[in-house]
């Protein structure tokens, strides 16, 4: 009997210090639950490439097209503004960096072969669950009223594996790639 292949729900990201994400779910607590299946804190990232499920020979190729990008110097992304995508997801935007990060997506693209003609610079704070169109839009002015803005260094990506339990997915790197120092 041929062994099945293994796959891994995969992702490339660039994750937040924790003081950045304990601020980011400081906020979060003023989205109601009962409406909103929040992100978990531990979880809160900027996805650059969202691969999919993948086979674990393709793990090595995807670790191979991140190495291309350690030339890629470390930069400055500033948290601002809250938005959502079509009501269904609700996000903090990201001012400065972001195009700094679109370039990292499309040339993680280019390396992996893939497409994203998508690709909007975010993190992730809820999917909705039962929140009405009106609701929405107040809440992302509700939380436009908390003037979070916070000015982070990237320094390096990761490839993440998610996870899916009961409780939600848990999120766990793989890989790292170091971005070259600002000031060697």
């Amino acid at each position: 009997m041929g062994k099945m292949q293994k796959t891994k729900r995969l992702f490339v990201a660039v994750n937040l210090p924790e003081e950045t994400k304990k601020e980011i779910a400081k906020t979060m607590e003023r989205i109601p639950k009962e409406k909103w299946g929040k992100v978990k804190q531990e979880n809160i990232h900027i996805t650059l490439a969202f691969l999919g499920w993948v086979p674990e020979q393709a793990t090595r190729k995807t670790m191979q097209a991140m190495e291309k990008l350690s030339g890629f110097e470390e930069f400055e992304i500033e948290l601002e503004g809250f938005g959502h995508f079509d009501g269904r997801v609700l996000w903090i935007g990201i001012g400065k960096g972001t195009e700094e990060l679109s370039i990292l997506s499309r040339k993680l693209n280019a390396a992996l072969g893939t497409k994203d003609e998508r690709f909007h610079s975010h993190i992730t704070l809820a999917r909705n669950k039962a929140a009405k169109r009106g609701e929405v839009m107040q809440l992302v002015e509700k939380l436009g009223q908390t003037n979070l803005r916070k000015t982070i260094m990237v320094k390096s990506i990761e490839l993440m594996e998610s996870k899916p339990q009961k409780t939600g997915p848990v999120y766990e790197k793989i890989f790292s790639v170091t971005l070259q120092d600002r000031n060697p």
